[in-house]
């Protein structure tokens, strides 16, 4: 028999405190333990431990995910890492901990030689591959009224450089826009864009009363007239363009989720903010500790030709601190 860690009594005392006819107290002190061990062993009709496992186990990522982070993991091959940054807008509470643990209950915490192979890497491309999303933000006054606005993002693959713009509606008018302004900000030639499926980017898979929309949206008929390739994510699998989804939860995370506004210019201010902070101070462990602006700055130094503008000329206050 394999005694609890704790126990301070074996069976044949277990089963002696059983059959005797004295209090639990005289048989605390002639045993040396505590009499609520003693009172409980002489109401057990057995004298075995029982396990100290809870009844009821509660779980920070409800099991109803559990299926969902298997498939991902089967599927897409992702490492940790990779997965909890994929899914984590979609899953609350989800960390690098409890998200190995889930792994490890399907026992997929290991890729073999094989599913690494078969693994596709992450593609690595020059700066110019942006990844453009859309995210809501709270309702509130604009002039006396409340009005509900959206934010367009898009990163950068290499450089994680940031371009947020707050706008009232998100329609393909405001989705070219956004391109437009993209296409000024950046200092380097944009070659590529990862969006979703919405009819904001792209008519490919709309459809309307007639049937399937065969002209191309604005967005589109843009990126061809500049040469830019684009990519659109797979439908129902939006963590296909995980980077995006990750740093709309970083933006998030670093303003409406945190302070109030009273109205909505404080908070496209407080966006803003945001943006040039995460551009020029924020250093990312996946750059090697560097912020996005010096990763361009090393860019510009290596090759130039694929720049447009100088990018020291976003932050020339850099150039004097």
């Amino acid at each position: 028999m394999h005694y609890h860690r704790n126990a301070t009594t074996n069976i044949k005392q277990r089963q002696k405190i059983r059959e005797a006819h004295t209090s639990s107290r005289n048989l605390a002190k002639q045993y040396q333990t505590s009499h609520v061990t003693a009172n409980k062993w002489k109401k057990r009709t057995d004298s075995e431990d029982r396990s100290s496992r809870p009844h009821t186990i509660h779980y920070a990522v409800d099991q109803s995910w559990w299926k969902v982070i298997k498939k991902v993991r089967k599927k897409a091959l992702f490492t940790l890492d990779e997965l909890v940054d994929a899914l984590l807008p979609y899953i609350n509470n989800l960390n690098r901990d409890n998200c190995f643990r889930i792994l490890k209950h399907y026992r997929l915490n290991r890729l073999d030689q094989e599913d690494n192979k078969k693994r596709k890497k992450f593609a690595t491309y020059k700066p110019g591959f942006l990844h453009i999303d859309i995210f809501y933000l709270p309702k509130l006054l604009d002039n006396g009224v409340k009005k509900r606005t959206c934010c367009f993002l898009a990163i950068d693959r290499a450089t994680r450089m940031l371009f947020l713009s707050v706008y009232e509606r998100h329609s393909h008018i405001e989705a070219t826009d956004f391109l437009m302004k993209c296409l000024n900000f950046f200092p380097f030639r944009i070659h590529h864009i990862l969006t979703d499926n919405g009819t904001e980017f792209t008519l490919k898979k709309a459809h309307n009363k007639w049937g399937k929309i065969k002209s191309d949206s604005f967005f589109d008929i843009i990126c061809h007239l500049v040469g830019i390739k684009r990519r659109l994510t797979k439908a129902y699998h939006p963590w296909t363009n995980g980077m995006a989804e990750r740093a709309v939860r970083t933006v998030k995370e670093h303003t409406i989720r945190i302070e109030q506004y009273p109205d909505i210019p404080t908070m496209i201010e407080a966006i803003k903010k945001f943006q040039n902070y995460h551009n020029r101070c924020r250093r990312l462990r996946v750059l090697g500790k560097k912020t996005p602006h010096q990763v361009t700055m090393e860019w510009f130094v290596k090759e130039p030709d694929i720049f447009i503008v100088n990018p020291t000329d976003m932050f020339p206050d850099l150039l004097t601190t």
